[in-house]
């Protein structure tokens, strides 16, 4: 009525809003997935492998995530590779970046939530690295820790949840540290994958951007629900498992088909870790035939003619070692692999002087101690090329390396024979042990 003065309000009757925590906040899933990450990387150091700087081939039995393997049916390498790192510092920050963003977005997503987008966004980083680069050999946490950090990204600017300026300021202080030291890492270390945290933050911020706050508001009289939430705690706990296992039926199918996609597009670095495994398992004569067929196709998959053409060498069949080790010369003229494979493949072929021109490549290269089966290659290329002192005296220093060596032992004989026009020393056939000479890596048929 006019005249009247306005009701007074007092401050104690105004709402006050405030976050309403759950009766345990305690972040069971994030300290669940530290402690994980922890225990596999001490159970590494403990087995042999470096705290500091693991091998590729150790990272590989590990569970890191690599095309030819992944592609060829080991898939579950995307998951286990996001529990996998490159030494101390590598988990180091891994852990530190989980810890502050973890704790925040499991107390807005719900424990259940969390988990699905956290593991989801890891499996879509590792998918993204198979397609992006299927070579690399990938592992860490840091793709589901960038989805983690895009789900917390669409909790904030997209639906307001209610953390105070502070706790968002210090988080995003967390991410912009995170982003640098994987920048900086990358750039010392090299081969960081870009591609898996791009794919993991893309997924992350889709997920965060799907699932709907689990956290409730409270005045001083009664509990208000957040939209779309019963309030009463049994059905709400119930509304988050659903979101938690659509969340997961939702990304099994995504990632399936992606995974179908990637396989297709990639289909050279499957046949070719399909072909890995079968001479690794003894199918050599299979593994050969799968190679052959990814060689003959033109396929950009250089390690398939190297892998041919050393299993060939190894088979002792230097005739059809030729082509594929000329092919990965012509690539990359300075492997000097498939230099001395090919001077080996030269020899057994009857081409003493092609053999000497290449071997003469590798020798220079390791001029202050080159290596003997190298030499062994050079003393049976000079004694085919009727330069006997040489190539006695070059295996006279073969033997004093590896004294078991019993067929630098007969060649020598063979070529001291030759030397002195012992004409039954012809008769004597030459002796080419391809598999001990054929250079392999130690993970061969994986790695040629």
């Amino acid at each position: 009525m006019q005249g009247e003065a306005p009701e007074r309000v007092s401050p104690s009757d105004t709402p006050q809003f405030v976050i309403a925590r759950p009766a345990a906040p305690v972040p069971i899933v994030t300290y669940t997935l530290i402690g994980a990450n922890v225990l596999v990387y001490l159970a590494m150091g403990l087995s042999g492998v470096s705290w500091t700087e693991p091998s590729i081939p150790d990272a590989l039995r590990w569970g890191a995530d690599f095309g030819p393997l992944s592609l060829s049916g080991q898939w579950w390498r995307l998951f286990t590779s996001t529990f996998v790192h490159f030494g101390i510092i590598h988990i180091a920050f891994n852990m530190w970046c989980l810890y502050s963003l973890g704790r925040s977005l499991e107390f807005l997503m719900g424990r259940k939530a969390f988990a699905a987008t956290y593991v989801a966004s890891g499996m879509a980083a590792s998918a993204v690295s198979l397609g992006w680069r299927p070579m690399g050999v990938s592992a860490g946490a840091s793709g589901a820790i960038f989805g983690i950090a895009g789900a917390f990204a669409s909790y904030v600017y997209l639906k307001r949840v209610a953390l105070t300026p502070q706790s968002i300021q210090q988080t995003q202080k967390s991410l912009a540290i995170f982003i640098i030291y994987n920048l900086v890492w990358g750039a010392a270390k090299g081969g960081v994958d870009n591609s898996a945290h791009v794919g993991g933050l893309l997924a992350g911020a889709v997920l965060g951007a799907i699932v709907p706050p689990v956290l409730r508001f409270r005045t001083r009289k009664d509990v208000v629900p957040m939209p779309g939430f019963p309030p009463d705690r049994a059905e709400e706990e119930s509304h988050a498992n659903r979101i938690a296992w659509g969340i997961i039926c939702g990304s099994t199918i995504v990632l399936g088909i992606g995974l179908v996609g990637v396989h297709s597009f990639r289909l050279p670095y499957a046949n070719y870790g399909q072909a890995a495994k079968l001479v690794r398992g003894g199918q050599v004569d299979q593994g050969i035939a799968t190679l052959q067929k990814l060689v003959d196709s033109g396929a950009d998959m250089p390690l398939a003619p190297m892998l041919l053409g050393e299993i060939q060498l190894d088979q002792g069949n230097p005739a059809a070692a030729i082509t594929p080790l000329q092919r990965t010369i012509a690539a990359d003229p300075s492997d000097l692999q498939s230099v001395q494979n090919l001077a080996l493949s030269y020899i057994g072929t009857n081409r003493p002087a092609e053999a000497l021109v290449e071997i003469a490549k590798v020798i220079s290269y390791e001029a202050s101690k080159p290596a003997w089966d190298a030499v062994f290659i050079r003393a049976i290329a000079e004694g085919e090329n009727a330069d006997y002192v040489s190539a006695n005296q070059d295996l006279q220093s073969v033997l004093r390396a590896n004294s078991e060596l019993t067929e630098a032992r007969d060649d020598l004989a063979r070529f001291q024979g030759l030397a002195n026009h012992d004409p039954e020393t012809k008769l004597v056939p030459l002796q080419i042990p391809y598999a001990k000479l054929v250079v392999k890596s130690d993970e061969w048929p994986l790695f040629p």
